[in-house]
């Protein structure tokens, strides 16, 4: 049986009179479940939505969750509800009259209100002062309850339970005081009292107000700042509106999503774009700031150089149960600066609420833009996110610079098997191939390795790609051709540079046969958290070649004993060859390039036990620390391990292990390493052909980060047809970074 659409009011208002009328009969358990309904369906009646939608719908709802509930309510409800079902819903109206919607709520909120306050904090403010005024009016048992519940807000206790309780001790006794709280009482859906915990933006605007000032030296272009985020880490399914409070404040709150730590970010004067993902949830609406686009996802404020940002409230309807993963990412002058991601859990059993906290983010914090306005933004910027799950990629296409795509969501993926046992039978045929000379080959042979290489990236591509994103390639493909792309991912694991772009409509015709994405593009990527410094500078530098080392390793000391000679503003140490003096220069926090040219090896149980062997000792990433890692975050330095499979990254105890992530974590500001053996004489002659471009030498002009590594890549193809060592280079970085050398920074007014 279901409720009768026409008959909907009318049953409704027959039910609420019935409950209203035998309330005091009911147990204390049905009368809270009464009332949690009520709270639960009760704003969706209030709120009069878009003309397009089933209002009547929220009355049904309501009925059919009351139900269930039959043999507990009162007879004269049941025979209401039991008048009010027929054999079908029916094709009745979607609209509520207004006067109906009026008489409902009335009902309503005899039995249960759940309406909140317009502006608790004044309000609660008021209502104590007034009462203070006028106590001697109470009778002896009010004045006792009432102090109770003052000292209790005055010791911080939230202002919206004050004023409930007040509301309910007073409210109905004292006239003048039962006005004032109706008067500011309202119907919005963000601020209506649900059965689920509120996440408490209110008092967050409370403790941070816009237009909260901090002294500031004067002259200063680049700005600190903290993203504050505040989400609740369990949620209810039948919660709507959620607030997602995100503020860029001049201070660090604690009780932010983003641990103090992980909040900071180099800003300067200007308008910043903050970018709402939320995976499993809608974003409905968005106030503060003003909007980006049109879309509900992304606001855009201001930064000024003497106070806080005016706080953005994201409002989030759950859509799924489960664990999802939210980001919350800051543009400025068209380039990502930071990316806070946190895991939320939704349920449907109130009781999971227990221990309810804040969503702790995970990114980690380090200066980020030193341009402003000067740096130049990617082409194109594709975001993949990966779900908590750990199976599922989503995608986002952007175009900084031109209006193609804006925040553009590009579907999704789910891998159907644990990626890395995918992609381990790839490395390993992959690095077999670069054992071979290179002069081994006969042109057949070269035919038939450039034809392996390209199924494992055309595979690769339909594996990776979704549906709609692939189609969108065959629009893009030709206008973004030879530009810079940047490919910001939460996972190290992919070999996305060997992607080969293939797609064929179901007759067979050809659509589009490239190359793969790091030919076809200017291509970088970039761990999603702190955004990837636009410039890198270079005063000191060391390259670590070990004396047992590879014979070609000899052609990369020579070309930096040659830099040093030449480039008085550049100090060169070198060839460190020892464990203990590479651990010192990472200490020591002043060198800002280390190149190494030495054996690697890749540990598939524990990529953070993957070694670099040195004299006296093998280099692991777990080695990080301390010291060390607090040396590496001062210097930034530009990291090239130039070796076998340092690139790769894995599956760790807690967390994706590897060379690459643990130094971008450690605040490298771009990372370069391979992803399966390469061949000592093309990795050579990568070297030297890439730092040429980026370091401006020999006759050539200097070329972003890049534009230097494609070109370098490009040589090695040449020289080398029949190896796919130049597929194994990956770049870390922003593709648009420039170099700049020692002598040039005074003029750019730099430490």
């Amino acid at each position: 049986m279901v409720f009768l659409r026409d008959r909907a009011v009318g049953t409704l208002l027959a039910v609420l009179r019935a409950l209203e009328q035998g309330w005091q009969g009911l147990n204390n358990a049905t009368r809270r479940d009464v009332a949690v309904l009520i709270r639960r369906h009760g704003p969706d009646i209030a709120v009069t939505p878009a003309t397009t939608r089933d209002e009547i719908r929220a009355l049904l709802n309501l009925l059919e969750a009351l139900w269930p509930l039959a043999a507990q309510l009162p007879s004269p409800a049941v025979k209401a509800m039991e008048s009010g079902q027929g054999g079908s819903e029916g094709f009745g109206t979607l609209r509520l009259d207004p006067v109906d919607r009026e008489a409902l709520l009335a009902a309503l909120v005899r039995l249960t209100d759940f309406r909140s306050f317009r502006d608790p904090t004044s309000l609660a403010e008021g209502v104590s002062s007034l009462i203070s005024a006028h106590q001697d009016r109470l009778s002896a048992p009010d004045r006792a309850a009432w102090f109770t519940l003052d000292r209790m807000y005055r010791q911080g206790g939230p202002p919206e339970q004050y004023l409930r309780g007040v509301d309910q001790l007073l409210g109905q006794r004292v006239e003048s005081l039962h006005y004032v709280l109706e008067a500011e009482k309202l119907w919005q859906p963000e601020l209506v009292l649900r059965d689920g915990p509120r996440a408490g933006a209110n008092d967050f605007l409370r403790r941070y107000p816009s237009g909260q000032h901090l002294e500031q030296p004067d002259g200063v272009g680049v700005i600190q700042r903290h993203a504050n985020v505040h989400f609740p880490n369990r949620v209810l399914i039948t919660q709507r509106l959620i607030p997602l409070v995100v503020h860029i404040s001049c201070a660090p709150d604690g009780a932010s999503a983003a641990p103090t730590g992980a909040s900071g970010v180099n800003l300067s004067a200007g308008e910043v774009i903050v970018l709402v993902s939320a995976a499993g949830f809608t974003v409905e609406r968005a106030v503060g700031g003003h909007p980006v686009n049109g879309t509900a996802t992304a606001r855009a404020v201001e930064v000024g150089c003497d106070c806080d940002c005016e706080p953005i409230v994201f409002l989030l309807t759950p859509q799924t149960e489960g664990r999802h993963r939210m980001r919350v990412d800051l543009y400025q002058f068209k380039r990502n600066l930071l990316s806070l991601a946190f895991d939320v859990d939704v349920t449907a059993d109130p009781l999971h609420l227990a221990g309810l906290g804040t969503a702790v983010s995970d990114s980690l914090p380090v200066p980020s833009a030193a341009r402003g306005t000067d740096a130049t933004p990617p082409d194109l910027e594709l975001r993949v996110m990966l779900a908590a799950d750990g199976r599922t990629l989503s995608y986002m296409l952007h175009s900084p610079k031109q209006s193609d795509y804006h925040f553009k969501p590009m579907g999704e993926v789910v891998l159907l098997s644990d990626p890395l046992s995918v992609l381990r039978p790839i490395y390993e045929r992959l690095s077999s191939m670069a054992r071979a000379s290179v002069t081994a080959h006969t042109a057949e042979e070269t035919a038939q390795i450039a034809q392996e290489l390209s199924d494992i990236g055309t595979n690769l591509y339909h594996l990776l790609f979704p549906a709609s994103l692939r189609a969108e390639y065959q629009r893009l493909r030709s206008t973004y051709r030879g530009k810079t792309l940047m490919l910001t991912s939460d996972e190290p694991w992919i070999p996305w540079e060997i992607v080969k772009p293939f797609e064929s409509d179901e007759r067979g015709k050809i659509l589009y046969d490239d190359p793969p994405l790091c030919e076809m593009f200017h291509m970088s990527r970039w761990l999603a958290g702190r955004g990837a410094p636009d410039l890198l500078t270079l005063r000191q530098g060391a390259w670590v070649a070990p004396a047992d080392n590879l014979k070609a390793a000899e052609d990369e000391s020579a070309y930096f004993q040659d830099f040093h000679r030449q480039q008085w503003q550049v100090t060169m140490t070198g060839p460190l060859s020892k464990l203990v003096e590479v651990e010192r220069c990472f200490a020591a926090g002043r060198t800002e390039l280390f190149h190494f040219a030495c054996h690697g090896n890749f540990n598939a149980e524990d990529p953070d036990e993957s070694k670099l062997k040195l004299s006296g000792g093998f280099l692991r990433p777990s080695q990080l620390t301390g010291a060390r890692l607090a040396g590496l975050l001062r210097a930034r330095p530009l990291m090239f391990l130039n070796t076998c499979h340092s690139g790769r990254a894995g599956t760790g105890l807690t967390r994706i292990g590897g060379w690459a992530q643990r130094f971008v974590e450690a605040g490298a500001s771009a990372f370069i390493g391979s992803l399966w053996e390469i061949d000592d004489r093309l990795a050579a002659r990568f070297a030297k052909e890439f730092y040429d471009r980026l370091f401006g030498l020999h006759g050539q002009a200097a070329m972003p980060l890049a534009r230097a590594f494609h070109e370098a890549r490009m040589v090695v193809k040449e020289a080398g047809p029949g190896n796919p060592t130049w597929l194994a280079y990956v770049l870390y970085g922003d593709p648009c970074a420039e170099m700049v050398l020692g002598e040039e920074l005074p003029r750019l007014g730099l430490p």
